[in-house]
């Protein structure tokens, strides 16, 4: 039996029991329809492998092309490039369920 006259019609009947139902599957995330998909994502693992690869991966580049300059180099490219790499490494974490 619904709690609330959902339809505002005086009583509580198999109307308001039906969309209180229906308000309480679609909170709960119990959803039938085939538009509904969960996507598992990349695993903690993947993330800190992604993070630390990635700046790893980030400073390789800049001492490759930087050469012994490497303190003239603008911390933002270095951030830039990090973020880049990181992000690389996320989608292939990801793609391959690391």
């Amino acid at each position: 039996m619904a709690l609330y006259d959902w339809n505002h019609d005086g009583k509580k009947d198999w109307q308001d029991t039906y969309i209180e139902y229906q308000i309480y599957k679609n909170s709960t995330g119990q959803r039938n329809n085939s538009s509904y998909t969960s996507s598992n994502g990349i695993s903690t693992f993947g993330a800190i492998l992604s993070t630390v690869g990635g700046l790893f991966l980030g400073a390789l580049i800049v001492a490759l092309f930087a050469g012994d300059n490497v303190e003239n180099v603008p911390v933002v490219i270095t951030i830039i490039l990090w973020g880049i790499c990181s992000s690389m490494l996320a989608v292939f974490c990801e793609n391959h369920g690391i």
